[in-house]
């Protein structure tokens, strides 16, 4: 149930739910006009009015202003669900997913899990140049508050950056990590709209968990 996700995760599938029957044919993918939603927005994006947002989110213990400039962003009366492609920078910092990836390329033995998602800030220092650590900026991932969520959005950046081998690592070690990766990647597929860039994502990076 919706309970037993990260905060995060309930609120980005309980505002794709609240979406189904809302959504543009494009799934909020215009350039041009992004995806009003049922809010009449105009900026990329899935879009819904902050009222209903909240209305959805106060019954799960969810708070949305915890989540603004992560996964939402609110304009006026109108909040809107972050596209993972707006995530990059947030999770990997400056250098971005490339970086990562080809240190996850490079040296696919090492740790994943302890050095691209440390549990806690403690196990996070910063970079020093010549290190090994794939990120030198304070980055979501490496700190306390990476989620699962957090994980599915950079497998999903590798997946658009076609960094195949590093994708297949990552799921490799998320697997070893338990079911919540894959459980989470599989419900928010079925959620996104058809058509939608992070549905298409979603799909293609699923095809390349091991059999």
């Amino acid at each position: 149930g919706a309970g037993a996700l990260e905060e995060d995760a309930r609120l980005t599938a309980l505002f794709l739910w609240s979406l189904q029957d809302t959504t543009t044919d494009n799934g909020g993918e215009s350039e041009d006009e992004g995806n009003s939603g049922t809010s009449g927005g105009t900026f990329k994006g899935l879009s819904c009015p902050y009222d209903l947002a909240r209305r959805l989110a106060q019954p799960m213990g969810i708070e949305l202003e915890k989540w603004e400039g992560r996964i939402i962003e609110k304009e006026k009366d109108v909040v809107r669900l972050l596209p993972v492609a707006e995530r990059a920078k947030q999770l990997f910092g400056e250098e971005g997913a490339a970086t990562a990836a080809e240190w996850l390329e490079r040296d696919p033995a090492t740790n994943i899990q302890a050095v691209l998602f440390p549990e806690a800030e403690a196990s996070a220092p910063r970079r020093r140049r010549g290190s090994k650590r794939p990120l030198i900026d304070e980055t979501e991932l490496q700190s306390s508050k990476a989620t699962t969520l957090d994980r599915i959005h950079a497998a999903m950046l590798f997946q658009s950056g076609g960094r195949t081998n590093a994708l297949r690592n990552l799921i490799k070690a998320e697997q070893a990590r338990g079911p919540d990766f894959l459980r989470l990647a599989n419900s928010l597929s079925a959620l996104y709209p058809d058509g939608s860039k992070e549905r298409r994502l979603l799909e293609a990076m699923l095809l390349a968990v091991p059999k």
